[in-house]
């Protein structure tokens, strides 16, 4: 029988690191600026006139490009500026407890431990990095636990820091075999709290030479684990579509074409329990589903993300020749 498919988990600061150090590398050092805060932008001819605050300084400045990507998360202000009557995401009610700690080997390293299967209450481990000394990785953990009433102390972009004991009363509650959970709280040096939230599926990201990306475009639920994912895919196809398109509106709207109907039905998905289907199915099962309802489910999902294995090794590849290339 053929290998599974092998899961591959990193750390998000070494990710971002890897992706700095890219962008710095092909770009120049100066080609990440931060510290700034856009507050509005226009299209001028042949491109996208921002004005940010530079918050060190508290002045204004101005940047001009032949494009604009909204990659600023789920409280994106170029949402607010392309979708105005939007308003503020959608909350569902749970907050995400998350920590990373160092924990014994879980099996073979790279499994993903989800337990309970209800929005609020469940509880998801799976690790990132190797941690110091032999047989012991880095685990991130998180916690679903109800919002209710909802935190006044949380924005959606926001979190609050959850106390140890709070984290130890929470997970007094779940007896798991495969970890000491209070030493895991332990080895834990800071839980923080995020509010699990959406947002309806845009009817367009792109507008002549402005377009969205990411938690900006499409916040998801959590429920298959791949909001960070689809980002990175949509960065892959926005560049395919600019290196390809002379014009950069027009590769704009193919970027929209490519990607908005695939996020807005995983979106959708998402908030019907996406794969995790599986776990309240079997939930109302009593036990197990048979292999074949289980695999459907699982099928279901992976064609709406178009994550399968005939979509993913027959699709044609993003890369674009070098004009140079000979």
């Amino acid at each position: 029988m053929p290998e599974p498919p092998r899961p591959y988990s990193v750390h998000r600061g070494r990710l971002h690191a890897l992706l700095l150090a890219a962008v710095r590398e092909r770009l120049g050092p100066d080609a990440v600026r931060t510290g700034r805060r856009l507050r509005h932008f226009e299209t001028v001819p042949g491109g996208v006139r921002a004005h940010f605050l530079d918050r060190p300084s508290g002045t204004t400045v101005v940047e001009h490009a032949e494009v604009l990507i909204g990659a600023d998360g789920v409280d994106s202000a170029v949402l607010a500026r392309l979708h105005p009557h939007e308003g503020a995401a959608r909350r569902h009610g749970v907050l995400m407890w998350r920590g990373i700690a160092p924990h014994p080997r879980l099996l073979d390293s790279r499994s993903v431990v989800v337990a309970g299967g209800t929005p609020g209450a469940k509880f998801v481990a799976y690790p990132i990095a190797p941690a110091a000394g032999p047989g012991v990785d880095l685990l991130n953990w998180v916690l679903e636990v109800p919002d209710d009433p909802p935190s006044d102390r949380l924005s959606l972009a926001g979190v609050r820091p959850v106390t140890a004991s709070e984290a130890r009363a929470r997970l007094r509650e779940w007896h798991l075999p495969w970890f000491d959970l209070p030493a895991l709280v332990e080895h834990t040096s800071a839980v923080f709290a995020y509010a699990m939230a959406d947002r309806d599926p845009l009817p367009f990201w792109s507008a002549r030479r402005v377009t969205l990306l990411g938690d900006a475009a499409h916040p998801m639920l959590p429920m298959g684990m791949n909001g960070g994912s689809q980002s990175v895919v949509d960065a892959r196809v926005l560049a395919w579509c600019l290196a390809r398109e002379a014009d950069p509106e027009t590769a704009l709207r193919h970027y929209d074409e490519l990607r908005r109907p695939v996020l807005n039905a995983l979106v959708l998905a998402n908030r019907a329990l996406g794969p995790e289907e599986i776990i309240a199915r079997a939930a109302e099962h009593g036990g197990p589903l048979p292999v074949e309802r289980a695999a459907a489910l699982s099928l279901r999902y992976k064609e709406t993300s178009r994550a399968t294995v005939a979509d993913v090794n027959d699709h044609p590849s993003w890369n674009v020749p070098h004009p140079d290339a000979r």
